[in-house]
C-alpha cells in the first residue's frame, strides 16, 4: 500500500521544530471557515478535511504550511458537496488579483 503524503512514521525527515508558534490571520481565517462549514454542512468533518489533505499531490503536502493545507482542502471538500464549483473560485481568485 503506497503511503500516504502525511505517513511519515520510520522515514528520516530531520529535527521537529518544537518552538513556540503563534497563528496569524490567516491561519484563524483558515480555522474559523473549517468550523463555520461544519455548521452549515454537518458532512464536512475534521475525518474529510484530513481525507482530502491527505490526497493532496506529494510535492504539494510538502510544500505547503500547515493552514495552506486545510485551505486547499476546504477547497477540495467545498466543490465536492457542491458549495460551490472550481470555475467559482478561479474567478474570484481572478478577481481578488486584479485579473
Amino acid at each position: 500500500m503506497p503511503r500516504l503524503p502525511s505517513d511519515y512514521g520510520g522515514q528520516p525527515a530531520g529535527a521537529i521544530d518544537q518552538s513556540e508558534y503563534t497563528p496569524t490571520d490567516f491561519d484563524k481565517r483558515v480555522d474559523a471557515m473549517r468550523i463555520l462549514m461544519g455548521e452549515i454542512d454537518p458532512a464536512m468533518s475534521s475525518d474529510v478535511s484530513r481525507r482530502t489533505q491527505e490526497e493532496l499531490p506529494q510535492n504539494v503536502y510538502d510544500n505547503s504550511p500547515y493552514y495552506g493545507r486545510w485551505l486547499l482542502g476546504l477547497h477540495k471538500t467545498l466543490v465536492e458537496r457542491g458549495h460551490l464549483t472550481a470555475d467559482e473560485v478561479k474567478t474570484r481568485v481572478a478577481s481578488i488579483k486584479g485579473g
